[in-house]
């Protein structure tokens, strides 16, 4: 990222994404909250600068014919894609059931394989977001949980690395700012948002109801999500990072792994 240039990469999972930031091949990156608590684990030196959603529904895990709960899951294929949201997801979803992750049988894939994962790898059940949980709904599959069951757990944020923070806060700005101005759908060009739907194989309808399940941070809400002595993320990351610890998505001997916020750029 440039001084006054951003330009945007689309990478298909979230693992690349983490790995890409801390190799420097990117600055900024959107992860959820328990992938950046991962890549703080690592030691990677960045600050979270937005928080940019909620998922209220629109991550979830949907079963074949059938499975009709959590429960049903012991001992089966479950898809999801590993060290992301999906595998956060799957992992408090299990234990709302008195299950674990060792009680089923990862098949690691990634958010677009898992459109096909039924017919392609035999699974029984596949962790999965938008758009293709809409894609998969039209098949009529049971949802055996989502994301509106554990409120405030599967949030995403803007981090970016320090380095580029002190090099391209004009950029940053403009990122962040440029965000907010887009988030009134009605400002959108006709031609922009029916390109979207194109890419994303979802009619108009199927696209706004999408939207009914993330809820979207307004810049007033970045005051008590990040600004002060005790900002709202706070509390929402020792949730998320008490489950990692307490299920071996990150290391138990981690005391503290304390997400460093930067508000600069939300700031009335």
């Amino acid at each position: 990222m440039s001084r006054g240039e951003i330009n945007f990469v689309e990478m298909a999972w979230s693992s690349s994404a983490m790995r890409a930031l801390g190799n420097h091949a990117v600055d900024t990156a959107v992860l959820s909250l328990n992938e950046a608590l991962l890549l703080q684990e690592f030691g990677n030196p960045f600050k979270v600068i937005l928080v940019v959603d909620e998922s209220n529904g629109a991550d979830a895990i949907l079963g074949k014919p059938g499975l009709t709960s959590i429960a049903d899951l012991r001992g089966k294929k479950v898809g999801v894609e590993v060290r992301s949201a999906g595998h956060y997801l799957l992992s408090r979803a299990l234990e709302t059931s008195g299950l674990a992750l060792g009680d089923v049988q990862i098949i690691p894939l990634v958010l677009p394989e898992t459109e096909t994962a039924f017919d392609e790898l035999g699974v029984d059940a596949v962790v999965t977001a938008e758009p293709w949980l809409t894609h998969l709904k039209r098949k009529n599959l049971p949802v055996l949980f989502d994301s509106s069951q554990i409120p405030d757990e599967i949030c995403r944020v803007l981090v970016a690395r320090d380095d580029t923070l002190n090099l391209a806060a004009g950029a940053l700005k403009k990122l962040v700012d440029a965000h907010f101005a887009w988030l009134d759908r009605s400002r959108w060009p006709a031609d922009l948002a029916e390109g979207i739907h194109r890419r994303e194989n979802l009619t108009t309808e199927e696209f706004s109801d999408t939207f009914s399940r993330i809820r979207q941070w307004s810049k007033e809400d970045q005051i008590s999500l990040l600004g002060g002595e005790t900002p709202d993320l706070r509390r929402m990351e020792s949730a998320v990072l008490g489950h990692m610890k307490q299920s071996g998505l990150i290391s138990s001997d981690t005391s503290s792994v304390e997400l460093p916020i930067d508000d600069q750029f939300v700031r009335p």
